[in-house]
Formats: structure tokens, sequence, C-alpha cells
């Protein structure tokens, strides 16, 4: 039985709005009830006081510096973020960043289905891969096919934050960043030992060591150690890691402290990275007698000499030191070199006479290397009755790529009787040998002044960004240099009972690479954004509800030039995209047995002005998304030290965007499904058994193993979402 279109009353779009508000209120009045948790100051468990930069007490972490670069509380941000924990990761076994996001709100991560080479992402409305990626406060800039991938393994948190915000970091992806924060050194001495054995023969196996060098703390080091290894779903692609993290601490005093941490990660093989068509996947293909057929969830439009490989150094650390109580110094810096090896044969089309999947071919060698560096200086003081928290700071980034690639074509493979092991491929005349190099210094101010229950945060920055690529062939270089302004304006009001409404303005700048038919350079496209919302976090309880809505409009994107007879390749600057919505998110300890999580995202996106696509819906945007997580853990029962845990994902119905492959229907929208999925945990603590600390437990994602199309990016790239995966988890703290 197909049940790819099936659509439970209960998930309906209205329904799980209904849900979602109801959830909110819930946890409000229960977070009231007699059984309401009290964080203290080391948040009950033992732990330092949370820090921006450190782990949470709980699932529901309450300050961040990834919308501020301050430690700030979430209810004084003036935009939305959401935090999600190492506790959170653990508990749903999260292996990719993207897959941290799969309960937050505002967020796509079926980009690329089932793959995991990387972490591709959608944020309200805006689709990028992970060229908006932050790693401790540092961007980890990809190119062409070289895109860093973070385990979340070695991770403390990993933080999203939604809408524009050039103001901090400089171009960036308008829909939002991705911060994430390493796991850092620790003066408690950590000693723990993690084996996992699951489905598509996953094996893995890490370690987490730290502690203090010596009696007084001032030397403190952390070695986080993971290899691990699988089939992925698709046929003839395995998934293979090894990764090291040695970092070491200086802390003379409590004033100053130095952070060295370095990543290591060697990836022979990092899995599928193809495309499907619409046909086989969204709708069935018509075999000769008539009847439909579909392709297996594990199908690989490939050949088996396909491969992807990396290999990724870094090196850097954060300095901070505090000369007194008004002024503090910051400095993060980073250099880090990435070796990819990317060789495919993969589908771009699809021919219904044939039925036969057009294929081409990519074979590329790159070496990218990036050198990034922020330098902060805060003061914290007061004129009359305003406290301010002022921020200075000049950041500078520099990537380097050099690429060696072929493209060309590669034999057609049928659909419904493929037939492998003809990888010979027909090259492009011209080869692709570029050196791309992108540079862009920084210089910002933001002051963040309370006065009473009044929070006015204001920021702008001025940034120098320049873009080259040396065709090494044509001996020719392009360069490109921009400049740009960007600033945000925030006001919070914090009642004394955790309830923060806010409004903010925030902008971004998109450098665009090349020039219009006549040779006028592009500029930087815009982006600009109106949000306004409320926020919940309580003093004393574990609690952080946020609703938001907001509008965020794209302006000066890249569209077709409209005198297609004489200009059929070129493209004009007066594309805009307009994406409105609504989300809603809720995390709560809500007391010491359940921990719970919900959101609701609804986003309403368009091209507002187009040469092609103008009233169409950008792909890969749900209108509906919504998720629902709940945790029970025994303390008192025969059952003590149980952990139940379940959870519901709904995506719903996406677009995807016809392509020159089907010229009746170019540039049309075509539907792609919703879908629902649930996941459940199952852990057992083994304190009863004198191991405090050490758990063993099981997940299993897609419990029912629900067969979907995740999302189409045309109709030649759809990607079947992920199969039923169980995994079998044992970790010893010693």
């Amino acid at each position: 039985m197909n049940t790819r279109n099936t659509n439970p009353c209960f998930f309906r779009p209205r329904s799980l709005a209904w849900l979602i508000s109801l959830t909110l209120g819930t946890f409000s009045v229960q977070a009231l009830a007699e059984d309401t948790v009290v964080v203290s100051a080391d948040g009950g468990s033992g732990v330092a006081q949370e820090n921006a930069w450190g782990p949470s007490p709980t699932i529901a972490a309450k300050r961040s510096a990834t919308g501020t670069k301050t430690d700030t509380p979430i209810e004084k941000n003036p935009q939305s973020i959401s935090v999600v924990t190492q506790e959170e990761m653990a508990m749903k076994n999260v292996t990719s960043v993207k897959g941290a996001f799969n309960y937050t709100p505002g967020v796509l991560t079926g980009n690329r289905g089932s793959s995991n080479v990387i972490d591709a992402l959608s944020i309200r409305g805006f689709s990028e891969t992970n060229t908006n990626q932050y790693l401790d406060g540092l961007k980890l800039q990809g190119d062409n096919y070289s895109e860093f991938a973070i385990d979340p393994y070695f991770l403390e948190r990993a933080e999203l934050l939604r809408g524009p915000v050039s103001v901090l970091y400089g171009k960036s992806n308008p829909g939002g960043v991705v911060s994430l924060v390493s796991k850092r050194p620790t003066q408690e001495t950590l000693r723990e030992v993690q084996f996992q054995m699951g489905t598509n023969n996953q094996f893995s196996t890490g370690f987490d060591f730290g502690g203090s060098l010596d009696d007084d703390g001032v030397y403190s080091y952390r070695l986080t150690g993971l290899a691990r290894s699988a089939d992925a779903q698709q046929e003839m692609n395995k998934e293979k890691r090894y990764t090291i993290a040695p970092s070491f601490s200086w802390r003379p005093n409590e004033n100053t402290r130095f952070d060295l941490l370095t990543y290591f990660q060697n990836e022979p093989e990092t899995g599928y990275y193809g495309w499907l068509p619409r046909q086989g996947t969204v709708v069935g293909i018509t075999r000769p007698d008539g009847s439909s057929y579909k392709l297996p969830t594990n199908f690989d439009e490939g050949e088996d000499s396909n491969k992807i490989s990396r290999n990724t150094k870094m090196v850097g650390y954060n300095f901070e030191h505090s000369f007194n109580d008004t002024w503090t110094v910051r400095q993060n810096l980073r250099y880090a070199d990435l070796r990819t090896d990317y060789r495919s044969i993969y589908g771009n089309g699809f021919n219904s006479v044939t039925q036969q999947i057009t294929r081409g071919s990519a074979v590329s060698n790159e070496k990218l290397n990036q050198f990034a560096v922020d330098n902060q200086a805060q003061a914290k003081f007061a004129t009359g009755q305003v406290d301010h928290t002022l921020l200075l700071g000049v950041d500078f980034q520099r990537t380097r790529n050099d690429i060696d690639a072929q493209f060309g074509t590669a034999s057609p493979l049928n659909a419904v009787n493929p037939q492998y092991g003809d990888d010979s491929v027909t090259p492009f005349a011209t080869p692709y040998q570029h050196l791309n190099k992108q540079r862009q210094t920084g210089l910002y101010a933001q002051d963040q002044m309370e006065w009473n229950r009044w929070v006015l945060t204001l920021g702008g920055r001025y940034d120098y960004a320049m873009n080259s690529v040396y065709d090494r062939v044509a001996d020719s270089v392009d360069r490109q240099n921009d400049q740009a302004f960007t600033w945000r304006g925030g006001l919070n009001y914090v009642f004394d009972n955790g309830i923060a409404p806010y409004f903010s303005y925030s902008e971004a700048f998109i450098p665009n690479a090349g020039s219009t038919f006549d040779g006028e350079a592009f500029d930087p496209s815009r982006a600009k954004q109106y949000e306004a919302g409320v926020k919940y976090v309580p003093k004393d309880r574990p609690v952080v509800l946020t609703a938001a809505v907001y509008q965020l409009t794209k302006t000066k994107n890249l569209t077709a030039d409209p005198d297609t007879a004489n200009h059929p390749f070129a493209s004009i600057q007066s594309g805009e995209i307009r994406s409105r919505g609504v989300e809603l998110e809720a995390k709560a300890a809500l007391n010491a047995n359940i921990n719970m999580t919900a959101s609701y995202t609804y986003t309403d996106a368009e091209y507002t002005e187009d040469t092609n696509l103008k009233g169409k819906t950008p792909n890969q945007v749900p209108k509906h998304m919504a998720s629902l997580w709940g945790d029970y853990t025994f303390h008192e029962t025969a059952l003590s030290g149980v952990t139940l845990g379940a959870g519901v994902r709904y995506v719903g119905e996406s677009k995807g965007i016809y392509s020159a492959n089907d010229p009746a229907n170019e540039n049309q929208n075509f539907d792609v499904a919703g879908y629902t999925t649930v996941d459940a945990a199952l852990k057992y603590d083994l304190a009863r058994f004198g191991m405090p600390g050490s758990t063993i437990g099981v997940n299993v994602n897609n419990l029912f193993d629900r067969e979907y199309v995740a999302s189409c990016y045309r109709d030649y790239a759809c990607y079947w979402g992920a199969e039923r995966q169980i995994v079998g988890t044992a970790t010893f703290r010693f």
C-alpha cells in the first residue's frame, strides 16, 4: 500500500497550529504547578553557572552569544534564536549538524534528503549549504564542492539565529546563521567511552576525556575522538569518518582564559550525493504495460566508482582577558585546511520515452585554506540610569580554493532496469581550473542599553569584501570589490516574570559574482527584515518559550535577462524574494522527570519580482512544519533509571520548479507531498549498578519506516528521505 500521500487528521496544519498553541500554554501552566523545578546558580547539577559558550544545565538554554557576540540572556536578544544543547543531541542521537535542528522551527533539514555529505538547510525560505555556518564565532566558508562538516559529538551546543545578521558577521544568507560551539577543556575530571551499533552496518566508537593538569586548575585539557562507519542508504555508497579534537586551556587567573582548539577529521568516504528525477520519486514511471513504478529508496543513479572524500585540519584559539569590571578584550582566531576529492556520475534529467536517467559527470580535486580572526573590545558602564554593554570589533577572513576539475557527460541509466558498470565519460572540451579567492574585512559596533525593564540594541557595520576568480586555462582574472554598510535595531521589554515582547529590524548583504551582458558588475544583493515577537524565560524555571512573526525581503536578486534571443545566458539584477511567517517554539524541563520541546512554522515565500518566476513559490519551502518531542525519566519506581522518549515531525507540502528539461512546464511549480515521521528513544541509567553517568539505550528514527520525498530542488533533483534507522548506544563514564 502506498502511504506517501496519507495525512492523518491530527497532522493537518490547522490541527498542528492548535496543538502547538495548546502545548505552549500547557508548558507555562505546568511550570507553575507544584512540580516546578527551581534552577539554582549551578543549575542544580553541580556544573558552573551557564554562559553562552558552555554547557547548559537543562535542554532549555537561557544564554547565547550568537545574536550579539556577547554573553546575553535569550529574552534580551532582539531576534529569535534556538539553542540545541549537547544533552538534547545525545538524547536524539544526532549524527549531523543539520539533524540537530530537526525539531527546530523555521528550518528545513531535508534539502538533500537522507544524504549527510553537507549540512544543507533552508532557513525562513532561503536555501543554502553550510556557507552560513560558524564554529566558535568564526565562519566555516565553503566554496564549490569544498564544504566543512562538523560532527555533533564534538559540540557543546548548536544554535540557529533566524534572519539577516550582517551587522555582526558581514556577508551572509538572509535566512539566518548556524553557530556551533565546540566542547571546551574542563577543570572537572571527565572520562567517557561510547560504543554504537545500528542498521546499515553502522559501527561507532567515541571517547571524551578532560580535566585539570595541575592542582590549581590553571591548566586543563580535553581530548575527544570518534571513529564511525556505515553503509549509506543508497547502494554502492559508504560513510567513514575518523575525527580527533585535542584542546588545551590556560587560566592563570579568573580574568584571563586562553583555549587552544583543534579539529582533525579524515573522511575517506562521505556517502551519497546525487540527484533523482521527479519521475520515479514524486510521481511514478509508467511502464510499457501501463503499470506505475517508483524508484526504491536505496536507488543510486551513479556508479560504483563515485567517491567523495574530505580531509579537514583546523587549529585556532579563543582568548579573553578582563582588565577590570569595565573592559574585556577577546580574540578568536583559526586556520583551516580542507582537501576534497570529488568524483561523481550523477543524474541531471529524465527521458520519459526511453525511461532513462540522463547523466553528467564531475571530477574535482580541491585544496581550500582559510584564515579568520575576530578582535573584540567590550565595555560595561553606565550613563545615568542607563547600563551599557558596548562592543567594538574588527574581523578579517580570507579563503583560497584551488580547483582542478573536469565536467562532462556520462551514459544514461535505465530507471526501471538499471545496468551499472559503464562509468566512461565524455569530458567537455575545456577543463575547469580556477583559483577562487574571497576576502572580507569588517568594522562593527554595538551597544546594548538597559534602562529599567527596557533593552535597546543598536549596531552598525561596514564591510569591505573581495571575490576573485583566476581562470588558469584562459589566464584571466575576474575580480570584484564590494563595500556595504548594514545595521540593526531592536527593542525588548522584560517583565519581572520573564515575559519579554520585542521588535527588531535587521539587514544583510550578499555579494554577487559576474556582470550583466553589457559588462556592468553586479551589486551585492540586499536583505531586510522586520520581526516582532514575545519570549518567556522565567528566572526560576528551566523554560524558554518564543513566538515570532516576521517579514523578510531580499532585493537585487539575480534573474534571467528578458532579452533571451540576444542574451540567452545573461542575468540582470531586478529580482526580489519575499518571505513572511510565524514561528513558535517551546523548550522546557517541566519537572525532574519530563523534558519537552515543541515547534510550529508557517512560511509564506514568493518571488515578488523575477523575469521567469514572478508569483511562484521558491523550491524547498514548506508552508507548514511542526514537531513535538517528550521524554520521561523514572526515578523512584521499579523502572528507576529508565528514560522513554518519543517525537513526531510534520513537514508540509513544498514546491519544486520545472527546469528546461521540461519545456512545456519550464519555470512552473510542481507539488512535493508533505510527510510525518515518528522517532523514539529508550535509555537506561546504570547508576543502580554502581556506574553513575553511564547509560545504555536505543534510538529509532522514522519508527514506522515512512517512505517519503524530503524535497525537490528541480524536476531532475529530488531526494528520498531517510529510512528507518535503529541505533544502540552504550556510554560509560568512570
